[in-house]
């Protein structure tokens, strides 16, 4: 089992963790008020240009999404993110994948390589090679072609999920000169999985040793090449990325604690606005609560640092279908697709479903702070969410009571809310990987 695995069961498979508090009677003030604050997709530059004055003053803006693979998701992303790019000056796309890996990514948006295909196995997981990501990246591309260097867009990774890619590019920038060193930097990350398994069972001797070693390991960098080790260097970069791999596990708040890192060291000492593609759990300020932990998730952490310049969209759907990754019994694995009724009464997304008919983005940032407008806001509502693999294939029945749903706080979690009236489910870039069709209930 590869390590990106490990760390990301325990969560995804949480869809439905626990009850969520009675749901709050749905106020006509709350309907009233959504509806007249609603942007209709159907006017779509009118509401991307309403959008842009929302999060005018952001330096950060996180896109999140309910699950990993509907296409309308994908696609609203992609028109809100060339839409900041083009018209409020965003120059960075980050992305919740390797750190390490993206690179093939940015390298095709900035015409350094022609090749689409290293460019969406540069995402990393499976769940990411879509063609909507693969068009993303040739958007970007284009953008680029046409800009000045000023204007150019970066595309970084900011997930530390993949230390053997790590360990593979500081190989590439120690060089021959430092092979051994490279060498014992990958016997020491072999280590990995098997001190998170341990620490897992109840004994974390293992887990702090290999914290131990790595700090002796840098400490002998730092006297032998302290010439690359600017704090500011890709390899102190690097460094860093593959300690958080090891350390993220430390608590439940780990990893988000580590993807928020990494997207502010990148931006530190440059004027870039950026835009982060990840999952609600991760772009929420609220805590983490399909861990039942009370540490935030990367938005929170994001906005200890930047405040209100963190503007965090999440995203919400109806019905339709969604797709996510299973093996077979053979082992392969591919994209399964999953189709979803009506959602449930009492729940966040019923509500929003009456809004309007169509698909449409609202701001919360000017809602009351009294009344029942406030108080239905800053209360808990279920909501359906799935991640990138682990989805029950009865997924729906098991979704239709919104009071054991997960709640979601509106307010406390997002700065504004994208919904998804019906969804269909992404394209795998090989169709091939397709292990099933929709199945109809």
């Amino acid at each position: 089992m590869r390590i990106a695995v490990l760390a990301r069961t325990v969560w995804i498979a949480l869809t439905i963790v626990s009850a969520c508090a009675a749901p709050l009677r749905e106020p006509r003030d709350i309907h009233e008020w959504l509806q007249r604050e609603a942007l209709p997709l159907e006017r779509r530059a009118d509401a991307l240009a309403a959008f842009a004055q929302a999060v005018r003053g952001a330096r950060v803006v996180g896109l999140g999404e309910a699950t990993h693979g509907q296409h309308e998701a994908f696609e609203l992303k992609r028109a809100l993110t060339m839409h900041l790019i083009e018209h409020a000056g965003f120059r960075v796309v980050a992305y919740e994948a390797s750190a390490s890996r993206a690179r093939a990514c940015d390298d095709y948006v900035a015409g350094r390589s022609d090749d689409l295909d290293a460019a969406l196995k540069g995402l990393g997981m499976l769940i990411w090679q879509v063609d909507e990501n693969a068009a993303l990246l040739r958007e970007l591309r284009e953008w680029n072609r046409a800009a000045s260097e000023r204007d150019r867009v970066r595309f970084i990774g900011i997930d530390v999920q993949d230390p053997a890619a790590t360990v593979r590019r500081i190989e590439e920038l120690l060089g021959e000169a430092h092979a051994e060193f490279g060498a014992r930097l990958r016997d020491w990350a072999s280590g990995i999985e098997p001190a998170i398994k341990s620490l897992w069972s109840g004994d974390p001797s293992t887990y702090f040793a290999l914290d131990e070693q790595f700090a002796a390991l840098e400490r002998e960098l730092a006297t032998e090449r302290a010439d690359a080790l600017d704090a500011n260097s890709e390899l102190a970069l690097r460094l860093r990325e593959l300690r958080r791999a090891l350390r993220m596990h430390h608590s439940p708040g780990g990893r988000d604690r580590a993807l928020a890192e990494m997207l502010l060291e990148q931006l530190e000492g440059t004027p870039a606005r950026a835009v982060v593609w990840a999952h609600n759990a991760h772009v929420s300020r609220g805590p983490l609560r399909h861990l039942s932990s009370a540490e935030l998730g990367m938005g929170g952490c994001i906005a200890e640092s930047l405040g209100s310049a963190y503007y965090a969209l999440g995203f919400a759907f109806g019905e339709g279908e969604f797709q996510a990754n299973a093996p077979t019994p053979e082992g392969r694995w591919g994209f399964r697709r999953y189709r979803m009724s009506a959602p449930p009464e009492g729940g966040l997304e019923a509500v929003l479903a009456r809004v309007h008919a169509g698909d449409f983005l609202v701001d919360l940032r000017n809602a009351p702070r009294l009344g029942p407008i406030a108080e239905w806001l800053d209360a808990g509502h279920g909501q359906r969410w799935f991640g990138g693999y682990n989805v029950a294939d009865d997924c729906d029945e098991r979704t239709r009571d919104a009071t054991q749903l997960l709640a979601s706080v509106p307010r406390q979690d997002f700065d504004g809310l994208a919904f998804l009236a019906r969804t269909s489910a992404a394209q795998p870039h090989d169709p091939a990987l397709v292990l099933e069709a929709p199945t109809a209930r």
